[in-house]
């Protein structure tokens, strides 16, 4: 995500920066480069970790009834967000809403429902999304689609079996957080898998892949 947006604000360190869900802070702390970076997240446990970071520019708050002015952000990020909510076009509206105007939105989200599986019942998501369904809450929300693809592309695979092998497993355990899922060690392997695919998305569109990534811009 940082890639896509040093690509559009090249050099810049003076950006206006939201992060919506900004959860505890990880993106956050990454974003700091970049600007003025502010965090929103509804659980009160997740800020308290923002502020160990040494995160102060956190709120607490709805994302439905964000507590700024209207144009006051260049960025706004909703990683992983957006699939938690009822209302996630209302959400992408408040987005549009803070944004100046030409201010993008830049949005990660899980791909296919054929994914869905007990890593989303226990990350209490409401959606998976596909290419078309999450452009048109974008769209009508008033913003102006400029790049939109798939990626975790090459992790598709392993996903794929990953979530198979959870439908068994679930038969004779219980599992109460994200964490109860996967040895911590995957994540790293995972995250290489994911980082190989960024020299080909920075050429081109995955025309499938477990997640999605979109751009969205305020007109001016």
């Amino acid at each position: 995500m940082l890639d896509w947006i040093r690509q559009r604000y090249p050099g810049r360190d003076d950006l206006d920066i939201l992060d919506a869900g900004c959860g505890t802070g990880l993106m956050l702390q990454e974003l700091r480069p970049l600007g003025k970076a502010e965090g929103v997240d509804i659980s009160d446990e997740a800020l308290q970790f923002c502020r160990k970071r040494g995160l102060e520019n956190v709120h607490n708050a709805d994302l439905l009834k964000l507590p700024f002015a209207d144009d006051h952000f260049d960025v706004v990020t909703a990683l992983d967000v957006l699939e938690h909510l009822d209302d996630d076009t209302g959400a992408l509206r408040e987005f549009r809403r803070v944004l100046k105007p030409g201010g993008r939105v830049f949005i990660f989200a899980p791909a296919h429902k054929w994914l869905w599986s007990l890593q989303d019942e226990v990350s209490h998501h409401k959606r998976r999304y596909v290419a078309r369904t999450l452009r048109e809450r974008v769209v009508g929300a008033g913003l102006e689609v400029e790049r939109q693809t798939y990626v975790s592309t090459f992790l598709l695979p392993v996903i794929f079996l990953g979530r198979q092998w959870l439908k068994v497993r679930r038969n004779f355990r219980e599992y109460d957080t994200e964490n109860d899922l996967h040895p911590a060690w995957s994540n790293g392997v995972l995250r290489a898998i994911f980082q190989s695919e960024i020299p080909i998305l920075r050429r081109t569109d995955m025309p499938f892949g477990a997640s999605l990534l979109c751009v969205a811009r305020k007109p001016e």
